[in-house]
């Protein structure tokens, strides 16, 4: 603040405390108010420092020191009282953000209740036992019998073996019925299983489809009684016509069929083991002879005929052997169904 200003501040702040009369002796004018002059929005007052009534005035206000104490001049009419000063206007405050509910407490711990650290350890619960597989299966796989299982005989047939035989079965039914078809005589009998040996379903042949009887009795498999009459048929009688003119084959004399046995001169087993052979020993002739498997005079008409019908056996049998073969098979001949490699034959 100036000093020109500020004299007159001072002067109004003492005038609300001296009488008119202290102011006519100190010559002080009194001020007085603009009618008319707009109230000017003043400065902020810089405070000044507190007067004390109580202090002598100083300067060309001071009053006599021995003079009486001035009295409060009462306000005249035409004072006006100074607007008081305003306040700076301040910009409007942002609006705070409101906060939060705050969560609810927890309740308070109940004071008997231990603290965590300070509680018994508590003993770990059991856990059920996981019940277990009753067989666990072993690394590797059992080559013996359990201890506890129970015996069984021994498999004689092995269940390929019995595929197998099913197999043959349903053949030799079918064999049977076709033979029956043919014309031939002839019964079935029981199966021979006689270890390494035996016949299924052994046909027992009497008389062949062309009326030619087959003696003694048989019992070989309905394939090998097929293919013999087969033969019959096709070869031994119509070869009897074009060699033996007025001659006819009237039976067959067989040596063998069925026999469990190896085979000549050798370890293996026989045909004549599984009943898919046959030994031709005679042809018994309609003039009353007896015509044996053995070499013949060659050229003559028996040589022909054993010739003819010995080529016919090969085809319906799959090994043909006779007089001429070996010395095993010098008086007969061995007829068989044996499978061979790429069904190949073995005729000699």
């Amino acid at each position: 603040m100036t000093p020109s200003r500020a004299l007159p501040l001072a002067i109004l702040l003492l005038g609300a405390a001296l009488p008119a009369a202290a102011y006519a002796q100190a010559n002080i004018p009194v001020p007085t108010a603009s009618p008319e002059a707009p109230a000017a929005q003043p400065e902020p007052p810089t405070p000044e420092p507190a007067l004390d009534p109580t202090a002598a005035p100083t300067g060309p206000a001071a009053l006599p020191a021995d003079g009486p104490l001035p009295e409060a001049r009462p306000a005249a009419p035409g004072d006006a009282t100074p607007p008081p000063a305003e306040a700076p206007t301040e910009a409007p405050a942002a609006p705070l953000p409101t906060p939060s509910p705050a969560p609810p407490e927890a309740p308070a711990a109940d004071a008997a209740t231990p603290a965590p650290e300070d509680a018994p350890e508590a003993t770990p619960a059991l856990q059920p036992a996981v019940p277990q597989p009753a067989y666990v299966v072993p690394e590797k796989a059992r080559t013996s019998p359990e201890p506890s299982a129970p015996e069984t005989p021994a498999m004689e047939v092995t269940p390929a073996e019995t595929v197998e035989a099913a197999a043959a079965v349903e053949d030799a039914m079918a064999c049977e019925g076709e033979l029956k078809a043919r014309g031939a005589v002839f019964t079935v009998g029981e199966t021979v299983a006689d270890g390494d040996c035996g016949v299924l379903r052994p046909v027992s042949l009497t008389k062949l489809s062309s009326g030619v009887t087959i003696a003694p009795g048989t019992q070989f498999l309905c394939r090998t009684a097929l293919a013999l009459d087969i033969w019959t048929s096709d070869s031994v009688v119509p070869a009897a016509k074009t060699e033996l003119p007025g001659v006819s084959v009237k039976a067959i004399s067989q040596a063998s069929t069925y026999v469990c046995r190896a085979r000549a001169s050798e370890s293996k087993i026989s045909e004549h083991s599984r009943g898919s052979a046959i030994d031709i020993a005679a042809l018994d002739l309609s003039d009353g002879r007896s015509l044996t498997v053995e070499a013949q005079a060659p050229g003559s008409a028996e040589d022909r005929f054993t010739a003819a019908i010995r080529r016919g056996a090969c085809g319906p049998f799959k090994t043909v052997l006779g007089p001429g073969t070996d010395s095993d098979h010098g008086t007969h001949f061995h007829l068989d169904i044996a499978a061979r490699s790429n069904g190949s034959l073995y005729c000699r």
